[in-house]
Protein backbone atom coordinates (compact mmCIF):
# COMPACT_ATOMS: atom_id res chain seq x y z
CA UNK A 1 0.00 0.00 0.00
CA UNK A 2 1.23 3.47 -0.95
CA UNK A 3 2.16 5.63 1.78
CA UNK A 4 -0.38 9.23 1.50
CA UNK A 5 2.38 12.27 0.94
CA UNK A 6 4.37 13.41 4.49
CA UNK A 7 3.60 16.82 5.15
CA UNK A 8 6.43 19.18 6.35
CA UNK A 9 6.94 19.44 10.05
CA UNK A 10 5.57 22.90 10.21
CA UNK A 11 2.04 22.08 8.44
CA UNK A 12 1.48 18.86 10.31
CA UNK A 13 1.29 21.11 13.17
CA UNK A 14 -1.41 23.11 11.60
CA UNK A 15 -2.85 19.84 10.19
CA UNK A 16 -2.84 18.26 13.92
CA UNK A 17 -4.77 21.71 15.05
CA UNK A 18 -7.27 21.75 12.39
CA UNK A 19 -8.25 17.78 12.98
CA UNK A 20 -8.61 18.41 16.82
CA UNK A 21 -11.05 21.31 16.51
CA UNK A 22 -14.56 20.35 16.72
CA UNK A 23 -17.19 22.03 14.40
CA UNK A 24 -19.70 24.52 15.84
CA UNK A 25 -23.36 24.05 15.54
CA UNK A 26 -24.72 26.77 17.26
CA UNK A 27 -26.70 28.58 14.93
CA UNK A 28 -28.83 31.26 16.75
CA UNK A 29 -27.20 34.72 17.56
CA UNK A 30 -24.16 33.90 15.59
CA UNK A 31 -23.10 36.66 13.34
CA UNK A 32 -23.78 37.22 9.63
CA UNK A 33 -20.64 36.96 8.96
CA UNK A 34 -20.91 32.98 9.29
CA UNK A 35 -24.06 32.54 7.36
CA UNK A 36 -22.51 34.04 4.38
CA UNK A 37 -18.82 32.22 4.56
CA UNK A 38 -21.37 29.10 3.52
CA UNK A 39 -22.37 30.41 0.21
CA UNK A 40 -19.19 32.34 -0.74
CA UNK A 41 -17.42 28.81 0.11
CA UNK A 42 -19.39 27.43 -2.34
CA UNK A 43 -19.05 29.65 -4.92
CA UNK A 44 -15.39 29.85 -4.95
CA UNK A 45 -15.64 33.79 -4.21
CA UNK A 46 -12.61 34.42 -2.11
CA UNK A 47 -13.08 38.11 -1.62
CA UNK A 48 -16.28 37.24 0.44
CA UNK A 49 -15.10 34.39 2.18
CA UNK A 50 -11.66 36.79 3.51
CA UNK A 51 -13.72 39.26 4.46
CA UNK A 52 -16.32 36.68 6.35
CA UNK A 53 -13.72 34.98 8.04
CA UNK A 54 -12.03 38.89 9.27
CA UNK A 55 -15.29 39.75 10.25
CA UNK A 56 -14.97 36.50 12.97
CA UNK A 57 -16.93 34.01 11.08
CA UNK A 58 -16.45 30.64 12.67
CA UNK A 59 -14.92 28.70 10.02
CA UNK A 60 -15.75 25.08 12.07
CA UNK A 61 -19.80 26.02 11.95
CA UNK A 62 -22.14 24.17 10.46
CA UNK A 63 -24.89 25.18 7.97
CA UNK A 64 -28.27 23.91 8.30
CA UNK A 65 -27.18 20.78 6.26
CA UNK A 66 -24.50 19.87 8.69
CA UNK A 67 -21.78 20.81 6.62
CA UNK A 68 -18.66 22.90 7.34
CA UNK A 69 -17.24 25.83 5.00
CA UNK A 70 -14.75 23.65 3.97
CA UNK A 71 -16.83 20.59 2.85
CA UNK A 72 -19.10 23.36 1.16
CA UNK A 73 -16.13 24.13 -0.83
CA UNK A 74 -15.51 21.12 -1.50
CA UNK A 75 -18.94 20.66 -3.03
CA UNK A 76 -18.87 23.44 -5.17
CA UNK A 77 -15.68 22.24 -6.88
CA UNK A 78 -18.42 21.15 -9.67
CA UNK A 79 -19.66 24.34 -10.52
CA UNK A 80 -16.47 26.73 -9.90
CA UNK A 81 -13.43 27.44 -11.61
CA UNK A 82 -10.46 25.76 -10.28
CA UNK A 83 -8.42 28.50 -9.37
CA UNK A 84 -10.68 30.21 -7.58
CA UNK A 85 -11.87 26.74 -5.41
CA UNK A 86 -8.40 26.13 -4.43
CA UNK A 87 -7.72 29.46 -3.41
CA UNK A 88 -11.16 29.45 -1.13
CA UNK A 89 -9.77 25.97 0.03
CA UNK A 90 -6.45 27.13 1.14
CA UNK A 91 -8.14 29.92 3.02
CA UNK A 92 -10.66 27.86 4.73
CA UNK A 93 -7.67 25.19 6.07
CA UNK A 94 -5.24 28.04 6.97
CA UNK A 95 -8.36 29.89 8.82
CA UNK A 96 -8.62 25.95 10.56
CA UNK A 97 -11.93 24.85 9.28
CA UNK A 98 -11.84 20.74 10.44
CA UNK A 99 -9.97 19.03 7.49
CA UNK A 100 -11.02 15.66 8.78
CA UNK A 101 -15.03 16.14 9.94
CA UNK A 102 -17.08 13.66 8.39
CA UNK A 103 -20.27 14.30 9.87
CA UNK A 104 -23.21 12.50 10.26
CA UNK A 105 -23.41 10.98 6.83
CA UNK A 106 -19.35 10.50 7.06
CA UNK A 107 -18.21 12.42 4.20
CA UNK A 108 -14.90 14.30 4.47
CA UNK A 109 -13.88 17.72 2.64
CA UNK A 110 -11.92 15.02 0.41
CA UNK A 111 -14.84 12.47 0.25
CA UNK A 112 -16.98 15.31 -1.24
CA UNK A 113 -14.41 16.95 -3.48
CA UNK A 114 -13.69 13.18 -4.61
CA UNK A 115 -17.29 12.87 -5.54
CA UNK A 116 -18.16 16.16 -6.74
CA UNK A 117 -14.82 17.67 -8.52
CA UNK A 118 -14.23 17.69 -12.33
CA UNK A 119 -10.26 17.75 -12.11
CA UNK A 120 -7.95 16.40 -9.25
CA UNK A 121 -6.87 19.76 -7.97
CA UNK A 122 -9.26 19.91 -5.05
CA UNK A 123 -8.51 16.25 -4.25
CA UNK A 124 -4.38 16.95 -4.79
CA UNK A 125 -5.05 19.94 -2.35
CA UNK A 126 -6.77 18.53 0.42
CA UNK A 127 -4.25 15.34 0.19
CA UNK A 128 -1.09 17.14 0.44
CA UNK A 129 -2.82 19.46 3.68
CA UNK A 130 -2.79 15.95 5.01
CA UNK A 131 -6.62 14.50 4.24
CA UNK A 132 -7.10 10.91 5.18
CA UNK A 133 -7.66 9.10 2.04
CA UNK A 134 -8.19 5.40 2.61
CA UNK A 135 -11.66 6.49 3.89
CA UNK A 136 -15.37 5.29 3.65
CA UNK A 137 -18.95 7.44 4.39
CA UNK A 138 -21.31 6.04 6.70
CA UNK A 139 -22.60 3.58 4.77
CA UNK A 140 -19.13 1.62 4.00
CA UNK A 141 -19.14 3.25 0.67
CA UNK A 142 -15.80 3.74 -0.13
CA UNK A 143 -13.87 7.21 -1.84
CA UNK A 144 -13.17 5.51 -4.52
CA UNK A 145 -16.37 3.84 -5.33
CA UNK A 146 -18.02 6.64 -5.21
CA UNK A 147 -15.66 9.19 -6.73
CA UNK A 148 -17.06 10.71 -10.03
CA UNK A 149 -13.87 11.32 -12.59
CA UNK A 150 -11.57 8.74 -13.79
CA UNK A 151 -9.01 10.91 -13.25
CA UNK A 152 -9.75 11.19 -9.12
CA UNK A 153 -10.33 7.18 -9.28
CA UNK A 154 -6.54 7.14 -10.08
CA UNK A 155 -5.29 9.27 -7.84
CA UNK A 156 -6.76 7.94 -5.20
CA UNK A 157 -6.38 4.57 -6.31
CA UNK A 158 -2.23 5.65 -6.37
CA UNK A 159 -2.38 7.24 -2.84
CA UNK A 160 -4.31 4.31 -1.24
CA UNK A 161 -3.15 1.06 -2.80
CA UNK A 162 -6.52 -0.20 -3.42
CA UNK A 163 -7.59 -1.22 -6.95
CA UNK A 164 -9.27 0.86 -9.24
CA UNK A 165 -13.01 -1.01 -8.60
CA UNK A 166 -14.37 -3.11 -11.67
CA UNK A 167 -17.19 -1.55 -13.25
CA UNK A 168 -20.36 -2.34 -12.27
CA UNK A 169 -22.20 -5.28 -14.94
CA UNK A 170 -24.48 -4.08 -17.19
CA UNK A 171 -28.49 -3.58 -16.11
CA UNK A 172 -30.11 -6.82 -17.85
CA UNK A 173 -32.80 -5.62 -20.11
CA UNK A 174 -36.47 -5.05 -18.67
CA UNK A 175 -38.55 -8.45 -19.43
CA UNK A 176 -42.47 -7.80 -19.15
CA UNK A 177 -43.89 -11.07 -16.57
CA UNK A 178 -46.66 -12.79 -17.65
CA UNK A 179 -49.34 -13.17 -14.56
CA UNK A 180 -48.40 -17.07 -14.66
CA UNK A 181 -44.44 -15.88 -14.38
CA UNK A 182 -45.51 -13.50 -11.64
CA UNK A 183 -47.30 -16.05 -9.82
CA UNK A 184 -44.47 -18.36 -9.63
CA UNK A 185 -42.08 -16.37 -8.79
CA UNK A 186 -44.22 -15.63 -5.56
CA UNK A 187 -44.34 -18.86 -4.63
CA UNK A 188 -40.27 -19.10 -4.81
CA UNK A 189 -40.16 -15.67 -2.96
CA UNK A 190 -42.78 -17.02 -0.07
CA UNK A 191 -40.52 -19.51 0.27
CA UNK A 192 -37.69 -17.46 1.13
CA UNK A 193 -39.33 -15.25 3.23
CA UNK A 194 -40.80 -18.45 5.82
CA UNK A 195 -36.84 -19.14 6.09
CA UNK A 196 -36.24 -14.92 6.83
CA UNK A 197 -38.97 -15.66 9.12
CA UNK A 198 -37.85 -18.52 10.80
CA UNK A 199 -34.29 -16.72 11.49
CA UNK A 200 -35.93 -13.57 13.70
CA UNK A 201 -36.61 -11.47 10.11
CA UNK A 202 -40.16 -9.83 9.64
CA UNK A 203 -40.65 -10.72 5.48
CA UNK A 204 -43.89 -8.88 4.20
CA UNK A 205 -45.44 -9.26 0.43
CA UNK A 206 -46.65 -5.89 -1.30
CA UNK A 207 -46.58 -3.42 1.91
CA UNK A 208 -47.96 -0.73 1.21
CA UNK A 209 -47.31 1.79 -1.70
CA UNK A 210 -44.19 3.96 -0.76
CA UNK A 211 -41.44 2.94 1.38
CA UNK A 212 -42.40 4.81 3.80
CA UNK A 213 -45.78 2.81 3.83
CA UNK A 214 -43.90 -0.39 3.71
CA UNK A 215 -41.71 0.35 6.77
CA UNK A 216 -44.67 1.19 8.34
CA UNK A 217 -46.55 -1.95 7.83
CA UNK A 218 -43.14 -3.61 8.88
CA UNK A 219 -42.95 -1.87 11.70
CA UNK A 220 -46.33 -2.87 13.24
CA UNK A 221 -45.59 -5.79 12.24
CA UNK A 222 -42.71 -6.13 14.01
CA UNK A 223 -43.71 -5.17 17.25
CA UNK A 224 -46.95 -7.37 16.65
CA UNK A 225 -44.11 -10.09 16.35
CA UNK A 226 -43.05 -9.35 20.25
CA UNK A 227 -39.94 -7.42 18.67
CA UNK A 228 -36.56 -7.90 19.89
CA UNK A 229 -37.50 -9.88 22.93
CA UNK A 230 -38.83 -12.21 20.59
CA UNK A 231 -35.78 -12.82 19.20
CA UNK A 232 -36.84 -10.73 16.14
CA UNK A 233 -33.96 -8.38 14.73
CA UNK A 234 -35.10 -7.17 11.14
CA UNK A 235 -37.13 -6.67 8.51
CA UNK A 236 -37.56 -6.94 5.04
CA UNK A 237 -40.23 -6.22 2.12
CA UNK A 238 -41.51 -4.95 -1.05
CA UNK A 239 -43.87 -1.90 -2.02
CA UNK A 240 -46.57 -2.00 -4.72
CA UNK A 241 -44.23 0.43 -6.44
CA UNK A 242 -41.38 -2.38 -6.61
CA UNK A 243 -44.38 -5.13 -7.34
CA UNK A 244 -45.14 -3.02 -10.08
CA UNK A 245 -41.90 -2.15 -11.62
CA UNK A 246 -41.00 -6.09 -10.93
CA UNK A 247 -44.23 -6.94 -13.07
CA UNK A 248 -42.78 -4.64 -15.89
CA UNK A 249 -38.99 -6.10 -15.53
CA UNK A 250 -38.90 -9.30 -14.14
CA UNK A 251 -36.42 -7.60 -11.32
CA UNK A 252 -37.83 -7.15 -8.06
CA UNK A 253 -36.02 -4.56 -4.91
CA UNK A 254 -36.21 -5.24 -1.48
CA UNK A 255 -36.23 -2.80 1.57
CA UNK A 256 -34.83 -4.42 4.66
CA UNK A 257 -33.53 -2.77 8.23
CA UNK A 258 -31.08 -4.11 10.64
CA UNK A 259 -33.02 -3.73 14.56
CA UNK A 260 -32.44 -2.33 17.22
CA UNK A 261 -31.25 1.35 15.43
CA UNK A 262 -30.72 0.47 11.79
CA UNK A 263 -26.68 1.14 12.23
CA UNK A 264 -24.70 -0.14 9.27
CA UNK A 265 -23.52 -3.14 10.98
CA UNK A 266 -27.00 -4.03 11.74
CA UNK A 267 -28.38 -3.47 8.25
CA UNK A 268 -25.57 -5.25 6.32
CA UNK A 269 -26.16 -8.49 9.05
CA UNK A 270 -29.21 -8.22 7.84
CA UNK A 271 -28.87 -7.48 4.20
CA UNK A 272 -26.53 -10.51 3.83
CA UNK A 273 -28.68 -12.86 5.61
CA UNK A 274 -31.72 -11.78 3.16
CA UNK A 275 -29.06 -12.14 0.13
CA UNK A 276 -27.70 -15.24 1.02
CA UNK A 277 -31.60 -16.60 1.53
CA UNK A 278 -32.60 -15.80 -1.84
CA UNK A 279 -29.54 -16.81 -3.64
CA UNK A 280 -29.78 -20.23 -1.27
CA UNK A 281 -32.93 -20.56 -2.97
CA UNK A 282 -31.41 -20.16 -6.39
CA UNK A 283 -32.24 -16.66 -7.29
CA UNK A 284 -29.34 -14.18 -8.83
CA UNK A 285 -29.08 -10.66 -6.36
CA UNK A 286 -27.77 -8.13 -7.48
CA UNK A 287 -26.24 -5.97 -4.33
CA UNK A 288 -22.71 -4.34 -3.62
CA UNK A 289 -22.91 -5.27 0.50
CA UNK A 290 -23.61 -1.81 1.59
CA UNK A 291 -26.59 -0.49 3.23
CA UNK A 292 -27.42 2.33 1.02
CA UNK A 293 -27.94 -0.46 -1.80
CA UNK A 294 -31.47 -2.34 -1.91
CA UNK A 295 -31.22 -5.44 -2.87
CA UNK A 296 -32.47 -6.91 -6.45
CA UNK A 297 -34.27 -10.32 -7.19
CA UNK A 298 -33.28 -11.41 -11.17
CA UNK A 299 -37.17 -13.11 -11.06
CA UNK A 300 -35.93 -14.93 -14.41
CA UNK A 301 -33.45 -17.24 -12.48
Amino acid sequence: MLAEPIARRFNSMRIARRRTRKPSNHRQGRDMSTDKIFDAAREGDIETTRACLAAGADPAALNAYGFTPLQTAAMGSNTTPVERNLAVLRVLLDAGSPLEYAGKDGRTALYLAAEFAPTTDAVQLLIDAGARADISDGHGNHILVNAMMDEVVELLSRVTGKPIPEPPPPEPEPVKMTPAQWRAAKLRIDAVFATLGQAGVVALHDAGYTQADGFSDASEAFLDGGGEAAGLHGVCFYTRQDLNAAKRSSRLSLVFWGAPEGADADMLRVGELIVAAFRDAGFEVRWNQTASQRPELDLRT
